[in-house]
């Protein structure tokens, strides 16, 4: 029996999100889902790489993306990085809908619910999100992401608002970030634009100039640095740092090394510029998220 989650015409003030479950953790090659969901499912990729597949098509989902599960919508994920891939991830609806108990989130085939689906918003006639949904986040939604967590591991007094507060910030930087990204660009210079943020992604030790950044588009800096705006939300040089960001955050979770050292193996020279950077990006020192993630 094909069921999927019913359609909520609606508006943005209307939105109450609640969460059902938020948790950091790792999955293996060996570990693979195959499955419906009664909520919705927001699943962060830190390190590794995921391969999704919804209603017949596959997504790639490398580290740095968002993947968005629908309810309703059988998916499968498999783990294509060893040893492990490193998550984030957040069950949640829309409307505080959810009729069943949080440990029976996922669809039993055998005794399915089909009113218990929580619904899908649509605004202004559109889905919130599409069912095929998986993009580059910026930082600042994967913090958020992370104090929800924080906030469901510890469960203190209140913890039910402060998660909803936050989904709401969540889903109002998403929903900007997709407005963002979903500018018309010039086909010719998609792929190109494509290789400059891979190398980017695997080369951001490097020095990078704008020169050398426009050498991959081979159009001019100041052109080039629009066309990369217009494509991934963000500039060029934004763009590295928060590659850069990324790494460092987990370098800081995944080894005992020095700051000082962190620094330098992400490509920065001056520790105390790093500091500073890290501190915009992420609200709180370095030596304070160190500690944060020890608890989440």
């Amino acid at each position: 029996m094909t069921v999927t989650s019913p359609i909520r015409h609606t508006a943005f003030r209307e939105l109450a999100p609640s969460v059902h479950w938020a948790q950091l953790h790792q999955r293996t090659p060996q570990f693979k889902w195959a499955r419906r969901i009664y909520d919705f499912q927001f699943l962060y990729v830190i390190q590794g790489e995921l391969r999704a597949t919804l209603m017949g098509t596959t997504i790639p989902v490398p580290a740095g993306h968002l993947l968005f599960l629908p309810a309703g919508i059988f998916h499968s994920i498999e783990v294509l990085s060893a040893p492990h891939a490193h998550l984030l991830g957040i069950h949640f609806d829309f409307f505080s809908d959810l009729r069943l108990k949080q440990n029976d989130i996922v669809v039993d085939e055998s005794n399915l619910h089909p009113d218990c689906f929580c619904a899908m918003p649509y605004v202004d006639g559109t889905a919130l999100f599409p069912e095929h949904y998986a993009v580059m986040l910026p930082p600042s939604i994967v913090s958020l992401m992370e104090a929800t967590i924080h906030e469901m591991t510890e469960q203190r007094q209140g913890y039910e608002m402060v998660c909803k507060g936050l989904m709401l910030q969540m889903l109002t930087l998403l929903i900007r970030h997709q407005a963002e990204t979903n500018r018309t660009l010039h086909p010719k210079y998609e792929e190109s634009l494509l290789h400059l943020a891979h190398e980017l992604q695997t080369s951001y030790r490097k020095k990078w100039t704008n020169g050398e950044m426009a050498a991959f588009i081979n159009v001019h800096e100041d052109y080039m640095s629009k066309l990369f705006k217009d494509m991934l939300g963000m500039s060029p040089n934004k763009y590295l740092q928060s590659v850069r960001h990324q790494q460092a955050k987990r370098l800081l979770r995944e080894t005992d090394d020095k700051i000082e050292r962190i620094a330098m193996e992400i490509g920065y020279d001056d520790f105390h510029y790093f500091s500073r950077v890290f501190k915009k990006w992420e609200g709180m020192s370095a030596q304070q998220y160190r500690k944060f993630s020890q608890i989440i």
